[in-house]
């Protein structure tokens, strides 16, 4: 290593070098200790010289210390001497910047002390933004003092503008780059692009400025993140996988009271666990062989374990029989019942508590058709019996028929309000009428439903009483269909949504009539127009809130019902 051109290439082999050579020693130096007082020796006089290999491995060790100094001292004297030549350079910006004739030869100029900070070396770290910041703004100085006609300059600021955003975009795209020396080398040829571009609009600079050091600071950090993780990542892997050796006990743990259905949970997790060490990097040499190895016996013991409990399991298959033979005689003892609630859900226990059984083997299959017909017997009876019930509600059925077919023949009269009364009058009636079969329901409410929107549409009444009437309808036809809590909410839903983006929109006039406000004088037509658009979204919320106000009345009705129903 002694040979590289440059010490610090090496830097962080030797240290690992200078720290391996170290621990070797002390194994030594502790090992011959304790040999001498072994051999009756006292630990405070015990001498130990330097063999000479170790004297001239400290010699080289010496000497990389010492080249290792050496050109940090050259590369400190380079950098203070690029220093020195950027802020001459800095200097003879700011003296071109007062130049206010030969404007032509003032830009040549410029490019060539671009050109001259471009080819001078790098600075130290400690220094690089002080004097690239005053190189910046010095390059921002010259750029405005120079500028051409406002025509051309607003041209120039809008186009810098544009190039300095498409620039912003590669170095935020930086952050999906993987290949580092090629974000490095990009960053820095993005940087020198940033300073070449001219200035921006000074209203839209502070933002942009602010959004370039972001995404500089951003793209660094990945390359910070990335160095700093590489000593480290080593030493993470390590964590990870002895991590993973602990679930490992954990589960070997877990297995010693695990029946059947247990062990496959925990094969499932030992597979995923060692699937998760497939994807884990290698951790440092030393370590890596030994946890691997003790990996690989827990796995090796928690798979003989398994093969062991299941070379037992075929000897405790009489007492599953026995116990799935009791499960079925519950459910023939419970069959015949008539108490649907209760005994339904004690059938439902029964048949959680068959799934918590393990298999019963060659005779799963016939125990399992007994235990399936017991159960079948009393839900079959349990949907006959509200079949029935369903039967029952034929005869409201056929009141709603009579009403749809009422409302069907109504034709509108001259009288508003007597239309309105007999509308409503329908509906009442209608409501009244009760349930129907559920397979009926869908039909016979679309239908009547659809009637009245037409009925109302059809009245002589203003547009906006017209549409709360059939809002109304509409709310009757979500709370008596199918599912009406789903469809109220979702109406709901609906409301609030289209307040929100309505909000939305009045917090930008709003910022628009502030920026008007402040940079404008005396009457603006345009701030008149956006204060009656204010004024007209907030009257869109108002209907909209006392129309969702509605909504949540007729949810608030459904709540008792589904108490009841519970």
């Amino acid at each position: 290593m002694l040979q590289q051109p440059e010490a610090s290439a090496v830097a962080h082999q030797m240290r690992t070098l200078q720290k391996e050579y170290q621990k070797l020693w002390t194994t030594e130096f502790e090992k011959a200790k304790q040999e001498f007082v072994d051999e009756g020796g006292k630990a405070k006089e015990f001498e130990y010289a330097k063999s000479p290999e170790d004297q001239k491995i400290s010699d080289l060790f010496d000497k990389f210390e010492k080249k290792k100094k050496e050109e940090d001292a050259r590369l400190a004297q380079e950098q203070s001497k690029n220093l020195v030549i950027r802020r001459e350079i800095i200097n003879k910006i700011n003296d071109l910047s007062q130049v206010s004739d030969n404007i032509g030869a003032a830009i040549k100029k410029l490019v060539e002390l671009q050109a001259q900070w471009k080819v001078t070396g790098a600075v130290s770290p400690h220094k690089y933004k002080e004097i690239q910041a005053d190189y910046s703004k010095a390059i921002e100085e010259f750029n405005y003092k120079l500028s051409l006609s406002k025509q051309l300059q607003e041209h120039d600021l809008k186009r810098n503008y544009e190039l300095k955003t498409e620039l912003l975009e590669k170095i935020k795209a930086l952050k999906d780059q993987t290949n580092i020396k090629e974000a490095e080398r990009l960053i820095k040829i993005y940087r020198n692009d940033w300073e070449e571009i001219g200035p921006v609009p000074n209203d839209k600079w502070d933002e942009l400025k602010g959004s370039f050091r972001a995404a500089l600071e951003e793209a660094y950090s990945k390359l910070k993140a990335h160095y700093n993780s590489i000593e480290e990542e080593k030493e993470a892997n390590l964590g990870e996988k002895k991590s993973l050796i602990e679930k490992i006990k954990e589960i070997i743990s877990r297995s010693e009271t695990a029946g059947a259905q247990a062990w496959n949970t925990l094969t499932n997790e030992l597979v995923a666990l060692q699937n998760t060490w497939k994807g884990i990097g290698r951790a440092n040499a030393k370590d890596n062989d030994k946890v691997w190895a003790e990996f690989r016996e827990l796995c090796d013991d928690f798979f003989s374990r398994k093969k062991a409990f299941f070379n037992t399991v075929h000897e405790k298959m009489s007492g599953i029989k026995s116990q799935k033979q009791e499960l079925i005689a519950k459910a023939n003892a419970l069959k015949e019942s008539t108490d649907w609630q209760k005994t339904g859900l004690a059938l439902i226990k029964l048949q959680d508590a068959w799934k918590k059984v393990p298999h019963a083997g060659g005779d799963e299959t016939k125990l399992f058709n007994q235990f399936r017909a017991a159960c079948n017997h009393f839900f079959d009876a349990k949907k006959a019996h509200f079949g029935a019930i369903d039967a029952g509600f034929e005869s409201n059925l056929q009141v709603k028929e009579a009403l749809l077919q009422k409302i069907n023949d109504f034709q509108l009269s001259d009288d508003v309000a007597a239309n309105h009364s007999a509308l409503k009058q329908f509906s009442a009636d209608w409501n009244a009428a009760g349930m129907v079969p559920m397979k009926d329901k869908k039909r016979v409410n679309d239908a009547f439903y659809n009637r009245l929107d037409e009925l109302y549409d059809k009245m002589n009444v203003s547009s906006s009483e017209k549409y709360m009437m059939q809002f109304k309808t509409k709310l009757e036809r979500l709370s008596n269909g199918e599912n009406p809590e789903t469809a109220l909410k979702k109406e709901a839903d609906y409301f609030k949504k289209q307040i929100d983006e309505i909000n939305g929109r009045i917090k930008t006039y709003d910022n628009n009539l502030g920026f008007f406000k402040t940079s404008s004088k005396g009457v603006n037509p345009f701030m008149k127009e956006i204060e009656d658009k204010i004024n007209a979204e907030k009257h869109k919320i108002a209907e909209l809130n006392e129309k969702r106000k509605m909504v949540m009345a007729e949810l608030n009705k459904l709540k008792p019902a589904e108490m009841q129903n519970k």
